[in-house]
């Protein structure tokens, strides 16, 4: 699915919301704690400012069990930098929230 057809998406609060949803899920299978309420999100930009801290902390003090997160997550190897997911944090989150879209909206389109 590529940004055009995502798009469309990105502005719909109740995806954005159940994209915050799928992030916490992942998140807590592995282990780490998330504290944001969704149902006071206002864009699919909040919700990267929302996840960004976090994975910031988690690259300093979690390295290796954010390494799981990403797997987890399904994000692909070859589209994380090459010095490693923590060298662009900026990037790594919009990667992160992008791809939880990716699979909500997946979700929903084949659950009909």
């Amino acid at each position: 699915m590529d940004d055009q057809q995502l798009d469309k998406y990105r502005n719909d609060l109740e995806f954005i919301r159940l994209t915050a949803a799928q992030f916490c899920r992942d998140c807590e299978r592995m282990g780490f704690k998330i504290d944001f309420d969704i149902n006071h999100l206002t864009g699919i930009l909040h919700l990267q400012m929302m996840v960004e801290p976090y994975l910031k902390l988690w690259c300093k003090e979690e390295n290796a069990r954010l390494a799981a997160l990403l797997y987890q997550i399904d994000i692909p190897e070859h589209l994380l930098p090459e010095k490693g997911p923590c060298a662009d944090i900026s990037g790594l989150t919009a990667l992160v929230v992008k791809r939880e879209l990716i699979k909500v909206v997946l979700r929903k389109l084949y659950s009909k």
